[in-house]
């Protein structure tokens, strides 16, 4: 484990800047603030709030997954149906429900990266477009608080509920390209770095909720993507230049290679109730799954072009005992103005 560096006593190098939460288009679907959504059946969705749409958001026992390449967003059973395309975001990347049923999407586009809002019954606006340089991983603290890691600037970027930004960590904090986000049990952040760690292969860092950044792992990567956990605290990360995914102790022990076979360029990751393991594919436009000894259950479903992330709809688990990190004194608020 590297030494570690209170993030506090960084704070002047952090670059904090004003994010302006502006209503734009989404794609050809609408102008104006709100736009319409798509159902799963592929017919659009009423914007009126009071329209009973039940199959737009959440739907339960759903594993909702992006398609960068084809921008859409699929939507699976749990068996493995095919439900249709919830809907077409530009270039989606990450994303993530809070536990009011919103899904925060963020858009990888080169003119306009974006986190796109859909709300239950189809509303959708745009929740933030300053300060993204190529989005990817999405969370949530408790607080409702979202993380954002851009690849392109080497950032994380927390936005408050209504919009407020900051930057949480960048460059000199270790961020190397960083993929995913994610929060354990504990309130601790883990941020997945494709190039990080003396190879510039890969690495994981991991930040405390009373502001303390470390390494927590940087061997045996080959661009580190996807991070999920299992409910023992062990965290799994895709190896994507591999077709790997490789396991870690809660202490950071490398417990070796967990899955090997049915991978093609494995992206994000995502754990059941069950204890099942899926992960995407973007070699081959799948979801591979895996049990919870590693077995390897076979194909789980056919994805569209480039799938990245999945996430399912589990209130309360949206987001692991971040707490803490509201109070940590790690990021300096902004003045919002509209």
């Amino acid at each position: 484990m590297r030494n570690t560096q209170r993030l506090r006593s960084s704070l002047p190098r952090l670059r904090t800047r004003l994010f302006l939460v502006m209503p734009v288009m989404l794609l050809f679907l609408a102008t104006g603030e709100d736009a319409v959504a798509q159902s799963v059946t592929g017919n659009p969705a009423a914007v009126t709030a009071d329209v009973n749409t039940p199959d737009i958001l959440p739907r339960s026992g759903t594993i909702y997954e992006t398609n960068w390449f084809s921008s859409t967003i699929q939507a699976f059973t749990l068996r493995g149906a095919y439900l249709g395309v919830f809907a077409m975001p530009a270039n989606p990347t990450g994303l993530v429900f809070d536990d009011a049923g919103n899904l925060y999407v963020s858009s990888d586009t080169a003119t306009g990266p974006s986190i796109l809002k859909f709300m239950p019954g189809g509303r959708v606006k745009t929740f933030a477009n300053t300060g993204l340089s190529g989005p990817h991983g999405l969370v949530l603290d408790t607080a409702g608080n979202l993380y954002v890691a851009n690849i392109y600037n080497n950032t994380v970027v927390r936005f408050t509920p209504d919009g407020v930004g900051t930057v949480f960590a960048d460059k000199s904090d270790g961020l190397a390209q960083p993929f995913d986000v994610v929060f354990d049990a504990a309130g601790n952040l883990y941020v997945s770095n494709g190039r990080g760690g003396p190879e510039q292969t890969g690495s994981v860092l991991k930040f405390t909720p009373d502001g303390v950044g470390s390494v927590f792992a940087d061997g045996g990567f080959h661009r580190a993507v996807g991070l999920a956990f299992d409910i023992a605290g062990n965290l799994y990360v895709s190896n994507m230049d591999s077709n790997t995914i490789e396991k870690f102790a809660p202490d950071g022990t490398d417990l070796g290679v967990f899955a090997s076979t049915g991978l093609n360029k494995p992206f994000g990751l995502i754990f059941d109730s069950a204890g099942n393991l899926y992960a995407g594919n973007r070699g081959n436009n799948t979801i591979e799954k895996f049990s919870s000894t590693g077995a390897d259950l076979g194909v789980f479903a056919n994805t569209y072009p480039k799938p990245h992330f999945m996430t399912m709809f589990t209130p309360g688990a949206q987001h692991l005992g971040s707490e803490a990190l509201k109070n940590s004194g790690k990021v300096t608020a902004l003045q919002h103005s509209k």
